[in-house]
């Protein structure tokens, strides 16, 4: 049996899957279907639900839609507080994206609360405190931040 006929198809089905997931309603979509369940109920969902929204948070980062990554990073947070796996590591997202929309002084302020805990001790994809604290300086120099 020859298939050869379906490759042009399921490339288009592909492609058209791709452009939704990254339209407003695929992204809706998304976040819906990480947010369904009740956190609490279930450790194990709540492991796969906290890192599917901080994964759409990243993905809107890479889309540049910052103001979107916060909002979904924040749910993460809001949702499974600082016992969530990728708790700090949102965090520490957050202040990326109030940095690239010019909100220096909260980037600021995210960067000083994940020094004062120490926050890569906790998810080692959190730089350490020593590039936290050259970022903190960095944006209180060149912003003129009090």
């Amino acid at each position: 049996m020859d298939l050869s006929g379906l490759k042009w198809p399921l490339i288009i089905v592909v492609i058209v899957g791709i452009a939704f997931l990254a339209s407003s309603p695929g992204v809706n979509y998304m976040v819906n279907n990480f947010t369904k369940a009740a956190p609490g109920q279930d450790p194990e969902r709540d492991r796969i639900d906290e890192a599917g929204l901080t994964r759409v948070g990243g993905y809107l980062m890479y889309l540049w839609h910052y103001e979107r990554a916060m909002a979904v990073m924040q749910m993460a947070i809001d949702r499974y507080g600082p016992e969530g796996a990728n708790y700090w590591y949102n965090k520490y997202r957050i202040a990326r994206c109030l940095d690239r929309l010019h909100r220096y002084k909260a980037s600021y302020d995210v960067l000083q609360e994940l020094i004062n805990v120490e926050a890569s001790q906790y998810d080692n994809r959190v730089p350490g405190n020593d590039n936290l604290r050259a970022r903190a300086a960095k944006l209180k120099e060149v912003h003129e931040l009090p």
